[in-house]
């Protein structure tokens, strides 16, 4: 078992936190087979305003950033996980963390097609409670279909 702590983002964490999106991404967009749809983390994270975020942690191993969340007091909003690391309860740290931190979140959205991450929000009492169609937020040229998952605090 991992040894995975969790702290707030500092800004000496972007290069890395920008390499872990951009490898991630790229898989949670082949899941819905949105590939075409990527982009940078450099563009995304000034398009969806990342850093405007109250709460930015990232997950920590061995003295290694292999994953990191953002959220508010009632949305979890980001979540990516180092490929090489996925399914080893990183993910499931950061999800409890902002729990811990927030414990009042209540909405979550994942790309339809994303089974792991749904599966990972289902597992703290998320769950789906409609499938809602639009526009991909920063990439906007790109239509998606979310899973909107809701719990009942």
């Amino acid at each position: 078992m991992l040894d995975i702590k969790i702290r707030p983002y500092m800004p000496s964490d972007y290069n890395v936190i920008a390499e872990i999106h951009d490898a991630a991404r790229k898989i949670e967009l082949s899941l819905a087979s949105l590939d075409e749809a990527f982009l940078p983390f450099s563009i995304a994270a000034e398009r969806e305003d990342f850093f405007d975020y109250p709460h930015i942690d990232v997950a920590v191993v061995n003295d290694d950033i292999v994953g990191f969340s953002a959220y508010t007091d009632d949305e979890f909003a980001w979540l990516y996980v180092s490929p090489e690391l996925m399914r080893k309860g990183i993910g499931r740290r950061l999800v409890e963390k902002a729990l811990e931190t927030e414990p009042n979140i209540k909405n979550i959205e994942a790309l339809c097609g994303n089974e792991p991450a749904r599966n990972l929000y289902e597992s703290f009492g998320f769950s789906v409670k409609e499938i809602v169609k639009g526009v991909m937020p920063g990439n906007e040229s790109f239509n998606v279909e979310v899973y909107s998952m809701c719990r009942d605090i």
